[in-house]
């Protein structure tokens, strides 16, 4: 339960302090125009000047668009994705294969803790797409967090609130995985130079906050570098549901289906276009990852590993008093056989 607290808690203040630039991410990628200042049609070209025009149009709630459901999704999510993390990986280190190999380990089990994350939170996460791509004030771009599940529900069906699922998994497992992977090398190779430069053995193979930090954020660049174009693609195809409120954020990219998604972005804007909006979105990935990792370490370190350490005590003292209760016992059990042995001598006698 604490696991999933500190999940949950650690999701909540991640998605505080990312949240503009998962709103420049989102309106990146759906802008089909180039991201550059000389084109006269493009609605953005690029992150201060995107930054500027949101705050002039729709003041400060603009840059914090569709925080509500971003914060349900990302509660969701890192709830579910830590706490099955724990158990998979926990369930892992007790086969002989996975705990002879570590990164693979780490890898597996953070891929299938993203997958059931993104399966739970995948809704709310359609809620957020369409807030901040859609017009402010359309009925898209007004949507609430849980009612607005349940108005897509009834409108489009299964279809409407898990839309962008199939690409979302696609590219969660590798991300996830790589992420945690990369994370772990980084901390244990933190532990072993702190042993080799300062003769430190640090039994507890404790870390500073301010290089949990650090790595965090290397884990969350390098692991979105890798998936990025999968990212674009799964938004794009979300965009299919609701263009009719999208109308002034210029062209609208023809993604009805992975297949159309793929072929048009290339042909309109060639390979870059599959990494529009990665310089924001590594801004957010590199910070969320940081946030992410630290606050759920410093959260198991301080909460949860405590009482756990709490909880091994009350056991041991439960199974202290059994075993002297149990030998207790025993000893009157034996004392009274010795009773009954003396007792049938002297009927003897």
């Amino acid at each position: 339960m604490l696991q999933a607290i500190g999940g949950g808690v650690s999701g909540a203040i991640t998605r505080f302090v990312t949240q503009p630039f998962d709103v420049l991410k989102i309106r990146f990628q759906l802008q089909v125009e180039p991201l550059k200042r000389k084109s006269l049609n493009s609605k953005y070209s690029g992150m201060l000047h995107a930054f500027s025009s949101i705050y002039r149009e729709e003041g400060l709630r603009g840059v914090w668009r569709g925080h509500m459901a971003a914060q349900m999704m990302s509660i969701t999510y890192a709830l579910v994705q830590f706490w099955s993390y724990e158990q998979l990986h926990r369930a892992a280190y007790q086969t002989k294969f996975f705990n002879e190999h570590p990164h693979l380990s780490y890898f597996m089990c953070g891929g299938l803790a993203g997958c059931m994350g993104t399966i739970l939170a995948q809704p709310f996460d359609v809620i957020r797409t369409r807030v901040v791509a859609a017009d402010p004030g359309s009925h898209a771009g007004s949507l609430k967090p849980v009612s607005g599940v349940g108005k897509i529900f009834k409108n489009e069906g299964i279809r409407g609130v898990s839309s962008g699922m199939m690409m979302t998994l696609i590219q969660i497992y590798p991300l996830v995985g790589a992420n945690f992977v990369i994370y772990k090398f980084c901390n244990r190779l933190a532990i072993s130079l702190n042993g080799y430069f300062h003769n430190d053995p640090n039994p507890k193979h404790t870390i500073p906050g301010a290089l949990l930090f650090f790595n965090g954020a290397i884990a969350g660049v390098l692991s979105k570098m890798l998936v990025y174009p999968a990212d674009l693609i799964k938004k794009r195809t979300m965009l299919s549901h609701f263009q009719h409120d999208r109308k002034t954020f210029g062209s609208n990219p023809n993604c009805d289906t992975i297949r159309n998604c793929l072929r048009s972005t290339f042909e309109r804007e060639g390979w870059l276009g599959f990494y529009k909006g990665m310089l924001p979105t590594l801004y957010k990935s590199g910070v969320m990852s940081a946030f992410y990792f630290t606050i759920y370490d410093y959260f198991n370190r301080n909460i949860t590993m405590p009482y756990q350490e709490y909880e091994r005590g009350l056991k041991a003292k439960e199974e202290e008093q059994k075993s002297v209760l149990a030998k207790d016992k025993k000893e009157k059990e034996m004392e009274k056989e010795k009773e009954n042995r003396s007792g049938v001598k002297k009927s003897v006698k």
